[in-house]
């Protein structure tokens, strides 16, 4: 690739990621309802005819922004774990993680896109495989992160009631004077105990 061409690409993928920042921001801030093409285009510095270049419409753009901000929370995942971890410590470090990453604005932004799609008929199959990647991106660093308990038949499950449980906190903790703190530590202490039940039937 020439050097020329090689700086359009990083422009581009610079003004892209601009737009799709933009777009979690404005999702959180104001909502899908309030959020616009034109407001995205607005904040990120760049022209609306540019941004629907790449995005034709709300649906697509909102959605491709949950999917660019949890591809990079997700490696940020697997990146903050030490891998030594093999026993129900490692694990209990990892729902830490998942509950941080779900106490965030990423978070907020996929439920306003969420409850939108329960009456757009535009945005329901976009979000259901928006939801698949995302659940296969936890999965996949979960598994790298914990490998010898991930190997467990049972792994899978343990995970996703893990991830529904974290998930479900989250969504009530939206509530600004609400402290969930105390939820939180009963509901991990539990999904504690059932990994520790994988790790010592693998060792008997």
């Amino acid at each position: 690739m020439s050097t020329r061409r090689r700086q359009q690409s990083d422009r581009t993928a610079a003004t892209r990621a601009a737009v799709l920042e933009a777009t979690v921001e404005l999702l959180v801030e104001r909502g899908y309802g309030g959020t616009s093409t034109r407001l995205a285009a607005e904040r990120a510095g760049v022209s609306l005819g540019a941004l629907q270049h790449h995005f034709p419409t709300r649906a697509e753009l909102s959605v491709e922004a949950l999917r660019f901000v949890s591809g990079r929370l997700a490696a940020e995942f697997v990146a903050s774990e030490r891998k030594s971890h093999e026993d129900a410590d490692g694990f209990g470090s990892m729902l830490d993680r998942l509950y941080v990453v779900f106490r965030g604005p990423t978070f907020a932004a996929a439920v306003e896109i969420h409850l939108a799609s329960r009456t757009d008929e535009s945005l329901q199959g976009p979000v259901g495989e928006l939801n698949r990647d995302i659940d296969e991106l936890i999965s996949t660093g979960a598994s790298s992160l914990l490998p010898e308990l991930a190997s467990h038949s049972d792994f899978p499950a343990l995970l996703q009631t893990s991830v529904s449980a974290i998930r479900g906190l989250a969504v009530i903790a939206m509530d600004p004077v609400s402290d969930r703190e105390q939820q939180w530590q009963m509901v991990r202490s539990q999904l504690l105990d059932l990994a520790s039940g994988l790790v010592i039937g693998k060792s008997v």
